[in-house]
Parts: C-alpha cells; sequence; structure tokens
C-alpha cells in the first residue's frame, strides 16, 4: 500500500495511458489481422474461380481476344451468381417466418 502512497498522480495516469495504448495496438493489430486473412481467402476464391471457368469453357491463354473472352464469359459467370444471391436473399426477406413456428409459447 506504501508503494501506491508514494506515487504521484501523474504516473498514475501515465501508467493508465500506456496501458490504453498497448490495447489500442493490440485491437488494431487484431483486425489488421482479420483483414488480412480476408483477403487471402477472397484472392484465393477469385484465383479458382477464374481457374475453374477457364478449364470449363476450354480458354486457352495463347491470344489477346481468347483471354478478353474468357473475361467475359468470367464476369457473365460473376452476374449470374449474384443475381441469384439476390434472388435467394430476396425470397429470405420476403419470406414470413414467424407463420412457421409450431411452438406457442
Amino acid at each position: 500500500m506504501a508503494f501506491f502512497s508514494s506515487l504521484s498522480v501523474g504516473w498514475v495516469i501515465i501508467g493508465i495511458l500506456v496501458i490504453i495504448i498497448f490495447v489500442v495496438i493490440g485491437i488494431v493489430q487484431k483486425r489488421q489481422s482479420m483483414a488480412t486473412a480476408a483477403v487471402k481467402i477472397v484472392s484465393v476464391l477469385i484465383v479458382l474461380s477464374v481457374g475453374y471457368i477457364f478449364i470449363v469453357n476450354k480458354i486457352q491463354l495463347n491470344s489477346l481476344s481468347s483471354i478478353i473472352d474468357g473475361v467475359k464469359i468470367y464476369l457473365n459467370w460473376l452476374v449470374s451468381v449474384a443475381d441469384k444471391a439476390i434472388d435467394v436473399t430476396t425470397y429470405a426477406i420476403k419470406t414470413n417466418w414467424t407463420s412457421n413456428t409450431s411452438i406457442r409459447g
């Protein structure tokens, strides 16, 4: 107890600020690592989907015109995936989920 009574208020505030700085830095690093992991996962998914579309449609990478055709096919595929996701989301939003409950309280 004698240790705390000998500390001035200024040192206590400085100590609290240092602790807060370490906590904030830890949170920022955690968020950055999560964002980095998300970017890595999205990058891998994009590479896999581009590879899949190019292989399924037998796109050759030997000329610029065939690469452009492959990119057009990929973008059309991406738009169709987004359209399907919108359809599913719209259906889920419009569904009356409360009428399907069988347990009454």
